[in-house]
């Protein structure tokens, strides 16, 4: 359609408005509209940002929780894992009580833990036990008895250092370790466990225990148990009431049952008092926010044992939207449920307030937007107005016009641009044609063959390599060359396949295919490619020196995996951080797991779970930071058993092109038998030493004895008559 046409049509429309209407009604529309928009949106979106905050406040403060509760049972089960290797290397002895520097000083680490101790087989107990004092000062008692004490408990004071004081006191009944639930429990299991929430008869408190047996390292037999405990209110209650639940929130934990654990009210949790008191559940507290969710959550999961993942939900009280969050937490057999709730008015006063000041500057804003949109079209429409008129007699092929400059500036670059209009078309086509020559230069210059051929087989241009053009048959194109004049048989009719699917599909198809050209293998990789409705492009490369090149490769993975799977020594790669990232099946073996799978899965943290001495293991790391390898480093390691061997480590640092430490790799022996081996002749040393040093010294009395001295003065000494000589 020519200019003329355009401007004719126009000129024929029905309805006609003026530049200046047509600009001020619908931006004046379009102002408010958007603030009407604004405003709906901004009310949905205050009250999307009470849902959002609360949601993320509720998840931050649960996590919170979580991460508390994992630090507060982390602590007994490290203590345990240290005392029954204590117990079981002899560092502490029950049934004769020693070793308590390890209790008292476990509890000065962590002042967490209530209760420390270790029970044995013969019914021996020593542990130690936190007394409060004041509100924030405690003292350590040391507990023991043993069939010394008729099984009696002693109790003694620690002085400043940890060690053992005068006698405190005596428990007034006979006490055995080995009928107490958590001693049954670890010994019933055969691994570490929690017992039950229980009121703890010495302090009324409810309390959990931590428990762990412990095997003799020859027979592997259980000799005893170790344990810790700690208080939950003491402990679990001060953190949830330091934390910060929006203004007036709760949070509370409670066990599947509905019993409560811990709370951040002053709510009692216990029913009665002394031997008779017992834990309330959730949906019976005097706290009101407690009762009230605990049955809002009865009501919203029939059940609670299927809450596996955190939920949230809101419910109301007393007319108040209360939003709540449900997360479990599980360590080992701890099942809890952590409970988190939060009023809606903690945050819907500031965001009304929000929302009074959002609609007073909507107001204004769409008053100075109308002003400014009536007084903005007056003064745009002029400098258009002329633009206009010009275009059109551009748009009739009139190029000889020139639009005067204006103060717009981007009316002004509108008027520059029609003025260099007709200079940039005759540009544009003799670019338009350098260009495709060019283009036909590239084409010729890329190593690849490409044919454009029709539905039917028959191609209508080849370009490109002419080595692959001798190949396939078509140096010397003609017009109405086939793929089948091109190509064997099976091969032909594979391309016809792949171009009927191209037309069909409209979808790039991929394929290879292999000539024999002189009785050598050729690879090639096809490309087939939608131009037309009935025409394709076919483009093929020659990709043998690639599949060669797979093929060296792959064969060279394969050998590498069987030096890896197969190899007697144990081979590694670690992350800075003390992970396994992969490992083979010897190193697996030495370390007493079934397969690298379970080793990687069960090891997070090398240092502290294989390291006997972390000296060795800190002396290790500075040696590679130092000269990014080691050589022959020996050091004990625990195995999965929790056996200790003597291993021998050949590792060097792998980095990247900046220097950045991307893993550790290296190869890992079992030296446990030699390192006997060196014990035992160095035994077989010291007493070859001693018998040569014997010997040495009997040849010299023999000696001695022999010597014409020792003759003449022995006959001296015969020849005196003692009791003259002593006259």
């Amino acid at each position: 359609m020519t200019g003329k046409e355009i401007a004719k049509d126009i000129a024929n429309l029905p309805y006609k408005f003026r530049l200046r209407t047509t600009l001020v009604v619908p931006f004046v529309l379009q102002i408010m509209a958007a603030v009407g928009l604004v405003g709906f949106i901004a009310y949905r979106s205050g009250q999307q940002a009470v849902n959002d905050v609360a949601s993320q406040l509720r998840t931050e403060l649960t996590t919170r929780i979580t991460e508390k509760l994992n630090a507060y049972t982390a602590a007994p089960k490290t203590i345990n894992r240290l005392n029954s290797s204590a117990f079981a290397q002899g560092d502490i002895n029950v049934s004769n009580p020693s070793g308590e520097y390890h209790f008292w000083e476990h509890m000065q680490i962590y002042p967490t833990l209530s209760y420390v101790y270790c029970g044995d087989e013969k019914g021996s107990f020593l542990g130690t036990s936190r007394v409060l004092e004041q509100d924030t000062a405690s003292k350590v008692i040391l507990h023991f008895s043993n069939a010394s004490t008729n099984f009696i408990r002693q109790d003694f004071g620690f002085d400043a250092k940890g060690d053992r004081t005068t006698q405190i006191g005596t428990l007034d009944r006979p006490y055995d370790p080995r009928q107490r639930p958590w001693y049954k429990a670890a010994k019933a299991t055969n691994q570490a466990v929690w017992s039950d929430i229980y009121i703890a008869f010495a302090t009324g408190f409810p309390t959990i225990t931590a428990s762990i047996p412990v095997y003799d390292r020859q027979s592997n037999a259980l000799i005893g148990v170790c344990a810790a405990d700690f208080f939950l209110p003491r402990e679990v209650n001060h953190f949830l009431k330091s934390l910060q639940i929006g203004k007036t929130g709760t949070a509370f934990i409670m066990e599947r049952s509905g019993q409560l654990v811990a709370t951040s009210s002053e709510a009692p949790m216990l029913e009665k008092q002394g031997e008779t008191s017992e834990r309330l559940l959730a949906t019976a507290s005097s706290d009101v926010t407690i009762r009230s969710t605990a049955k809002a959550l009865m009501a919203q999961f029939s059940d609670l044992n299927d809450i596996q993942a955190v939920q949230q939900f809101d419910f109301s009280l007393n007319g108040q939207p209360q939003y709540v969050q449900v997360a479990p937490f599980q360590d080992g057999n701890l099942d809890w449920l952590v409970v988190l709730t939060i009023p809606e008015s903690d945050f819907m006063a500031q965001i009304h307030a929000s929302r009074r000041n959002t609609l007073w500057l909507i107001l204004l804003a769409l008053a100075g937007a109308i002003a400014i949109g009536i007084f903005t079209s007056r003064w745009v429409t002029r400098p258009l107005l002329r633009v206009a008129q010009t275009s059109n007699k551009v748009a009739q092929g009139d190029l000889d016009q020139q639009v005067d400059p204006s103060s717009i500036i981007e009316v002004d670059t509108l008027a520059d641009s029609f003025n260099c209009m007709a200079g940039q078309l005759k540009e544009s086509f003799d670019a338009l044609r350098q260009s495709e020559a060019t283009n036909r230069a590239i084409v010729t210059a890329i190593p690849d063959l490409m044919i454009r051929a029709k539905r039917d087989g028959t191609y209508i241009d080849i370009v490109g390599s002419d080595r692959l053009r001798g190949v396939h048959g078509v140096k010397r194109f003609s017009a109405g060359t086939t793929v089948y004049e091109s190509l064997p048989p099976d091969l032909a009719d594979r391309r016809m396949y792949h171009i009927e699917q191209a037309l069909i599909t409209g979808y790039l198809q991929v394929y290879e295919q292999r000539l024999t050209i002189d009785g050598q293998p050729q690879d090639e990789e096809v490309r087939i490619l939608v131009l037309g409705e009935d025409e394709v492009l076919i483009m093929v490369r020659d990709i043998t020196d690639r599949k060669q090149a797979e093929e060296a490769l792959r064969i060279a993975e394969e050998n590498y995996r069987s030096i890896f799977e197969n190899a007697l020594e144990g081979i590694f790669q670690s992350s800075p951080e003390g992970e396994f990232i992969n490992a083979n099946p010897a190193l697996a073996r030495i370390y007493g797991y079934d397969s690298p799978a379970e080793m990687i899965a069960s090891i997070t943290n090398i240092g502290e779970q294989l390291y006997v001495d972390p000296e060795k293991r800190i002396e290790f790391r500075s040696l590679l930071d130092q000269q990014d390898s080691v050589k022959d480093f020996e050091y004990r390691c625990y195995c999965k058993d929790g056996s200790i061997i003597w291993v021998q480590i050949d590792a060097r640092v792998v980095r990247d092109n900046s220097g950045k430490v991307l893993y550790y790799e290296g190869i890992v022996q079992d030296i446990s038998d030699r390192k006997h081996r060196e014990d035992e002749l160095r035994k077989q040393l010291e007493e070859l030493k001693i018998e040569i040093d014997q010997k040495k010294r009997d040849k010299e009395v023999a000696m001695l004895t022999k010597s014409h001295y020792f003759q003449e003065v022995q006959q001296e000494i015969e020849s005196v008559n003692l009791d003259e000589f002593w006259s």
